[in-house]
């Protein structure tokens, strides 16, 4: 055996290659079948380390780092031999370019760690050991790397001074982490679970950068987080400065898709939460979690926005007392309804929901604050969060509803109600429809937000603002919609403010609205209202949307002062200056052709002047519908009485059948056609004898086959009895040629 030794030793020293090469091939078959004598490590130690570290040849290295591994697992290792084998790996990994080879080495070490049980060894190679690892753990072969991870975990189970190492393999594990393949990343997370607990002081390098990587790691990577968190979790003291950390981590498993996650998530959180005081703890960690969520919440990265809401839904569901830091978590979940991605936004809603089944009444009155404050502040995504926290309180409480809490809902759907949402109105139709108590006068102030709802889809909003009349109506002990808004509409309508006040976005602007154009209950209260307004009111476009309603309820409106109407009709369709006032000109003259047609203003004698005389510069307006309501309203004047300006105002008519408008001009034909047949039947000669010639010779001038065509049927309706017309000699054969 001796002399087999010193053979083999002579052979591995050869300077010549092939003699070391079957050397090492005899002893690696020899190591294969596990018919190496372990003793053999003492005597081909040195030989052995002297191929790997320096041979050429490649395969001699590989084959000679198999053999040294063989031999360090099977046999037992001094402690000179443990301390060569680590400094020399160090002094070669980094230089050795063979990947089969460095995982040999790797693998050496590993093996010689778990045939070392004598502490001082450890300490005294901490420093090599340390950067061994570091330089696997480092490697770009992700083999070397998982070996590396096992040298951790076997370092933390054999060296009672691993705490003293474990922080120096926090940033190239966490580097790996974010880089190498699934199954490498698997290890290195693994790896960081004897690094936590060992040495909990690295904790914040660890959890926080593992909580980022979270959104972009695979359901394994994911499982191996939540194991790995879940055993520091289970195994540090749970009043250490860093536990608070750890929680995230298990709480975004709870919320995973995959149910592998999840239910691993759930596992370890029952386990935390059946050890005494982890309430406690619980809330102590979110108050110190609180800065960190509230700085997620803004941060450019969608990811970690959705896992910031997602936390803060899980910090608020399983937290004892939900009114821990609600002023902050409140902030945090206004910010979150406004969010782009509708994954943060549906996790605020869900978190303000279970705020409203507890606290409700001290959420509410944070907003109060914060509107009163700044009422321009937290508006949209305000009312989303105080739409939840409402339908949380109403489906958490079944009776006996606190006085103050409805009283803040009703106050806070007032200042919401300028807001064109869906969701007030939703959260009215809970309110009203639950019956949950609302006194009169609150009552009222709910009413007075419903009818001042605007909504986007006009359709569907209308119909359930409607829809939501009713049960109002009942409530407040009225028999139906019409009653309610009758009796109610002149306190909601006049205890805001003066109508001259009001502007495009004012309740009391929006109710009249609703009631005059949706609802079309138009009565003496709301036309002497809209009268007042349109007098009043600096506002153009209310000015124009009020002449528009009356308008468009002239067919069905009741019980209106005609007076009343025509000074107001006539007070605005003088001239002015100005694109503004050329709008609400022609709208004025629509209003009042409306009104004349739907006969809610008589032309009579009495009053024919008046109004011939405010139409006659408007027939020449530079608005083609303001000249032809102009010239319908004249044509009306002309059938009911002869104004004192008459022959002004046929020469106005005659002027407009060359006006630039096709429109107009068949207007002004149809007008006169229509005033010379009742004239003729009237007798009226005198004036028929000129005009009649004059609108026959302009007619015959014109090249507009229309009008041509126009004229054909004026003359045929004329000529059928010229007698009647007393046109005779000259003017009647003028009129025949």
């Amino acid at each position: 055996m001796e002399i087999e030794k010193d053979v083999v030793y002579k052979q591995l020293e050869s300077e010549d290659k092939s003699t070391r090469r079957a050397a090492l091939l005899d002893l690696k078959k020899r190591a294969e079948k596990r018919q190496l004598d372990e003793h053999l490590l003492s005597d081909l130690f040195d030989p052995l380390i002297k191929i790997v570290f320096s041979d050429k040849v490649e395969n001699l290295r590989e084959s000679a780092s198999i053999i040294l591994l063989a031999l360090t697992t099977h046999g037992s290792i001094s402690t000179a031999q443990f301390q060569a084998i680590v400094n020399f790996s160090v002094d070669r990994f980094e230089a050795e370019p063979s990947e089969e080879v460095r995982l040999t080495l790797a693998r050496v070490n590993h093996a010689a760690i778990l045939n070392q049980n004598v502490q001082p060894v450890y300490l005294e190679n901490l420093d090599k050991l340390t950067q061994l690892v570091k330089l696997a753990v480092r490697d770009r072969y992700g083999e070397v790397v998982k070996e590396a991870c096992e040298i951790i975990t076997a370092l933390s189970e054999r060296n009672e001074y691993f705490r003293l190492q474990a922080d120096f393999f926090v940033e190239p594990l966490m580097q790996h982490v974010k880089s190498q393949p699934m199954k490498v990343r698997v290890m290195c997370v693994k790896a960081l679970e004897p690094v936590m607990i060992y040495s909990p002081l690295t904790i914040p390098n660890i959890a926080p950068q593992l909580e980022i990587f979270w959104s972009e790691s695979s359901p394994m990577v994911k499982l191996a987080m939540v194991l790995t968190i879940g055993k520091v979790s289970l195994k540090i003291e749970p009043d250490d400065q860093n536990f608070h950390l750890l929680f995230p981590l298990i709480l975004l498993g709870r919320c995973n898709e995959f149910n592998e996650v999840s239910d691993e998530a759930e596992r370890i959180w029952k386990v935390l939460t059946d050890e005494p005081g982890f309430h406690r703890r619980f809330a102590k960690s979110f108050s110190k979690l609180v800065p960190k969520l509230l700085a997620d919440t803004e941060n450019w990265n969608n990811d970690l926005r959705i896992q910031s809401a997602q936390l803060i839904y899980q910090f608020v569901r399983e937290i004892p007392d939900r009114k821990l830091e609600l002023s902050t978590v409140m902030e945090i979940l206004i910010f979150q309804s406004g969010d782009d991605q509708a994954p943060v936004h549906n996790w605020a809603c869900k978190a303000a929901r279970l705020i409203g089944e507890t606290c409700a009444l001290e959420a509410l009155s944070w907003l109060s604050d914060q509107k009163q404050e700044d009422p321009e502040a937290t508006n949209a995504s305000g009312l989303t969060i105080y739409s939840h926290i409402v339908h949380g309180f109403l489906n958490a409480v079944q009776s006996h509803y606190p006085a103050r809490t409805l009283e803040l809902c009703v106050q806070l759907a007032v200042r919401f109600s300028s807001l064109k949402e869906i969701s007030l109105l939703e959260c009215l139709e809970t309110l009203v429809e639950k019956d949950v108590g609302i006194p009169v006068d609150l009552m009222n102030q709910l009413l007075f937000v419903t009818l001042s709802l605007e909504g986007s889809d006009q359709s569907d909003f209308l119909s359930r603002k409607l829809s939501l009349l009713q049960p109002m109506a009942s409530r407040l002990g009225l028999s139906n919609i019409d009653t309610m808004i009758q009796q109610r509409l002149p306190s909601l309508l006049t205890s805001e403010s003066d109508p001259a006040q009001w502007t495009i976005t004012s309740p009391p602007w929006k109710i009249l609205q609703f009631v005059a154009r949706d609802m079309k209950m138009i009565d003496n209260f709301v036309f002497d209202l809209l009268c007042q307004t349109i007098a009043a009111t600096q506002c153009p476009e209310i000015k124009l949307k009020s002449f528009n309603m009356l308008t468009g309820s002239m067919s069905h409106i009741q019980c209106i002062d005609p007076a009343q109407l025509q000074a107001m009709l006539l007070a605005n369709v003088k001239w002015k200056p100005g694109r503004s006032a050329s709008v609400l000109r022609s709208s004025a003259a629509l209003c009042a052709y409306a009104a004349v047609q739907h006969r809610k203003l008589e032309i009579i004698p009495s009053n024919v002047d008046a109004i011939a005389n405010s139409f006659a510069d408007l027939v020449e307006d530079e608005a083609v519908n303001t000249r032809l309501a102009a010239i319908r309203i004249i044509q009306r004047c002309l059938l009911a009485g002869r104004p004192a300006n008459l022959d002004s105002l046929l020469t106005t008519l005659m002027g407009r059948l060359n006006d630039i408008s096709k429109d107009v001009r068949q207007g002004a034909m149809a007008g006169l056609r229509d005033v010379f047949i009742h004239w003729r039947g009237q007798g009226a000669s005198c004036a028929m004898e000129t005009k009649f010639v004059d609108l026959v010779r302009v007619l015959a001038l014109d090249d507009d086959l229309p009008s041509k065509t126009f004229a054909d049927g004026i003359l045929q309706s004329m000529l059928v009895d010229l007698s009647k017309m007393d046109i005779t000699g000259e003017k009647g054969s003028e009129v025949v040629e």
